[in-house]
């Protein structure tokens, strides 16, 4: 079965703690290794898989398929 959350962050490039509709929570960093920056999510007691995305697929409405060993996740972004 496919469990689908939304992700609130804001859509400032900077390192947040971000939010999730199921209540749980994590922190977005920005890493800046080559000429654009790379999102990586990471969520607190392994409640989720984290993941990255590069500057083009940062936006509001994004979705990404996540991958666990037990479970398979979607994930929306939505801006706040």
């Amino acid at each position: 079965m496919l469990k689908v959350t939304t992700v609130f962050v804001n859509d400032k490039q900077e390192d947040q703690t971000i939010h999730c509709s199921d209540g749980t929570s994590g922190v977005m960093m920005v890493k800046d290794s080559s000429e654009t920056p790379t999102y990586e999510f990471k969520f607190y007691a392994h409640t989720h898989p984290g993941f990255s995305l590069n500057a083009d697929e940062f936006h509001d409405g994004e979705e990404v398929t996540l991958d666990d060993i037990m479970s398979k996740d979607q994930v929306t972004l939505k801006f706040v």
